[in-house]
């Protein structure tokens, strides 16, 4: 009898210490180190490899030590100083005489807020068309006689473009961060880039020329303008807001010859139809034989610079002399939601990188990129937080990139 009444504090006592061990068996589970390399990690994909890698990097990466970056710093004090409006001739003349093999834009002169409030300000006396490429663009002459593309606004800012890393219409949000990236990244090879508000019936029409007006429709009661381009028609026309207003970025037009080249990496842009690239893993050793090392670096200090912002449309590059500049990076900030990691394969492929670009990288991890950007003028008009983390994340996932070098094959800096 007495067992009996015993059983039931015996059974409980049995459940209760299953239950316990089984509790911490999963925290130890839950607190070891991950091991990524069992399972099936060897079967993934490399794009899939370094996803998970980002989820997993070393401890390393987090407890960096940071130093100040007083360029970013001295660039953000000196571009919101941009409400006096001064002599513009003086400061286009400064502004060309920036470019030069060591930068596009001086991110150190006290001027460039001056230029940020000329290129938004500045008058317009003469508008046409710039039918170079297969977007929309406007070419307009502003006070002072410097030329400026003008592309227009097309996309929200919270609006997700769906399909491939190249679809869509270009978004002038891109062009504006890229240049911001190029400051912070220490590649100053992006042409100056501000958001500007045009109306339509007061600024541009007036002083129009022909072949601008000869691409003007109403629609609805609504000014549009359709261009000439290689994707342009009536039925794809821009339309001014009801205040006869247009919002999009100016870009200074820069006054120099590139020399344009075929990207190796440029992708086919036929459904189902892959590049060479994008099917053979030892791609890079043809590339190898075909330009200079210091060209490779080039690319693969772009390939990042466009992984950031997630332009996937890089088919060819610009050169002024030696050095590769960063210029159309309208395809961009497309799906914050998603991370085209092909975009890297120069660096992954490759696995080389300069060893200067890699402390450059290491320095801006603690989300110091998106508190760069949210510093920088009339951001927030443009850019959604989702994109700000988007950003933040692509950093981890050039980290893991460098990883899977590290672990795959031979990681080379030089």
């Amino acid at each position: 009898m007495k067992y009996t009444k015993k059983l039931p504090i015996l059974i409980f006592s049995i459940l209760l210490s299953v239950i316990i061990l089984a509790n911490c068996l999963f925290y130890v589970k839950l607190t070891e180190p991950k091991d990524i390399y069992l399972t099936n990690f060897h079967n993934l994909s490399v794009t899939d490899k370094i996803l998970l890698l980002s989820e997993n990097l070393p401890s390393t990466y987090i407890s960096a030590k940071l130093t100040i970056d007083n360029v970013t710093h001295i660039f953000i004090k000196n571009i919101r100083k941009y409400y006096e409006l001064e002599n513009v001739t003086y400061l286009w003349k400064l502004t060309n005489s920036w470019v030069s093999k060591k930068h596009i834009v001086n991110p150190l002169d006290e001027e460039v807020g001056k230029v940020f409030g000329a290129l938004k300000y500045a008058s317009i006396i003469k508008a046409d068309l710039d039918g170079r490429g297969t977007q929309l663009k406007f070419l307009l002459t502003l006070q002072g006689d410097q030329e400026v593309i003008f592309k227009p606004k097309w996309y929200t800012k919270d609006k997700i473009v769906e399909g491939p890393v190249y679809g869509g219409k270009d978004r002038h949000t891109s062009e504006i961060i890229a240049f911001y990236l190029s400051i912070i990244l220490k590649l100053p090879y992006t042409p100056f880039c501000v958001e500007r508000k045009l109306n339509l019936k007061d600024e541009i029409l007036p002083v129009a020329t022909k072949r601008f007006l000869d691409t003007t429709v109403m629609v609805k009661n609504r000014t549009c303008v359709y261009g000439k381009c290689y994707y342009c028609s009536k039925k794809d026309a821009i339309c001014a807001d009801q205040y006869d207003t247009l919002i999009g970025v100016v870009i200074f037009n820069i006054k120099a010859n590139f020399k344009v080249i075929r990207s190796p990496w440029m992708r086919t842009y036929k459904n189902g139809k892959k590049a060479h690239w994008e099917l053979d893993a030892g791609y890079c050793r043809a590339v190898k034989n075909s330009v200079t090392n210091s060209r490779l670096l080039e690319i693969i200090d772009i390939a990042i610079f466009d992984f950031f912002i997630q332009n996937g449309d890089r088919h060819h590059y610009e050169m002024m002399g030696d050095k590769l500049v960063l210029l159309d990076n309208g395809k961009g900030l497309g799906n914050p939601n998603r991370d085209f990691v092909d975009i890297l394969a120069p660096l992954y492929q490759c696995c080389i990188l300069r060893r200067e670009t890699w402390k450059k990288l290491l320095n801006l991890n603690g989300r110091r990129l998106s508190f760069y950007l949210k510093q920088m003028p009339d951001v927030n008009n443009f850019l959604m937080q989702d994109h700000l983390e988007a950003i933040d994340r692509r950093l981890h996932i050039i980290y893991a990139a460098v990883e899977y070098c590290k672990k795959e094959a031979t990681m080379i800096f030089v």
